[in-house]
């Protein structure tokens, strides 16, 4: 009777060891293994099979641990496991089975509404900030016309003439003092403008005279006001006459020329000498060119707007 209750208890231990292992936990349960070194890990059980373990874990990773290295394997209650999930996903918060089978049939994740409401809060910041930034511009600054037919009176910083420019070089000066319209600086002395050459010509021989031309197309407002299309009128420069000189050049060669004749003969002497002088002095006028005109750095001119001009100015 001893040997039968030795053998009942053996058996009795024997099937309580070999439960204790957890192998007989069905598939799908969710599961804590923990290894013979004292590592723990929690997830689904996918398998059990003869030489290993399938689990998945929460990041949704199949591993296969040998069964030789699992020193215990249990179910976990559903409490619990939420709260292992928790602590192992971080900032994750446990979801209700039915809200997790919603977000996979609708491919979001939990917390996607967080993210969207987060960046359109976002977007919203950004768009009241940059509309606080405008109002704050509106009510620093103002809007100046300068209209059609204002005077700008300009220094130039560019040499131009009819003998050292050609069509569409460039043109630069600045403003000698600031243009105001109603009692407010539109323009502060010292705006840039710049423009280009439209006229160059140099002076011919007998009756040709130099001419230069030239308008402004660009403004450049000091500071943070950028740059600005503005129209001009053309200025326009037209080299003096040499009658005068010519003729004195003429009346002088024959002068000449009738002094010599008369020391040489007298009488008709005289008059081939004058005859052959004047003809002297055309010939040096037919040879020699007009005058050039040229403005240096430095010169003055006023040209007008031939279209109004809007500037934004501090109030």
């Amino acid at each position: 009777m001893r040997k039968i209750l030795l053998v009942l208890g053996l058996a009795v231990a024997v099937t309580a060891c070999s439960r204790s292992d957890g192998f007989e936990i069905p598939a799908g349960s969710e599961v804590t293994l923990q290894q013979r070194d004292g590592v723990s890990v929690a997830g689904r059980l996918v398998e059990v099979q003869s030489e290993h373990v399938v689990l998945e874990g929460v990041d949704g990773v199949q591993r296969k641990v040998p069964r030789a290295n699992i020193a215990q394997l249990r179910a976990v209650p559903v409490a619990e496991n939420r709260e292992a999930r928790s602590r192992t996903v971080g900032d994750e918060r446990p979801q209700d089975p039915n809200v997790r089978e919603v977000a996979a049939t609708t491919g979001e994740t939990p917390g996607d509404d967080d993210r969207r409401d987060g960046d359109a809060d976002a977007t919203r910041e950004s768009r009241d900030s940059a509309e606080r930034r405008n109002r704050d511009t509106a009510a620093e600054y103002r809007e100046v016309t300068l209209p059609a037919g204002t005077v700008l009176p300009l220094t130039l910083r560019t040499t131009v003439g009819s003998d050292v420019s050609r069509v569409e070089d460039p043109v630069r000066a600045t403003l000698r003092r600031a243009v105001v319209i109603n009692g407010v600086q539109a323009l502060p002395a010292g705006t840039v403008v710049t423009g280009h050459v439209t006229n160059a010509k140099r002076s011919a021989r007998v009756k040709g005279r130099g001419e230069v031309g030239f308008r402004f197309t660009r403004l450049d407002l000091p500071g943070e006001g950028g740059l600005m299309n503005v129209r001009t009128g053309t200025v326009s420069r037209v080299a003096p006459g040499t009658k005068k000189r010519d003729a004195a050049t003429i009346g002088g060669g024959a002068v000449g020329g009738a002094i010599v004749g008369g020391l040489l003969g007298g009488g008709d002497g005289a008059a081939k000498g004058a005859a052959a002088g004047g003809a002297a002095g055309t010939g040096v006028v037919l040879a020699t060119r007009g005058k050039d005109i040229r403005l240096a750095a430095g010169t003055p001119v006023n040209v007008r707007l031939t279209a109004p001009l809007t500037v934004r100015v501090p109030r």
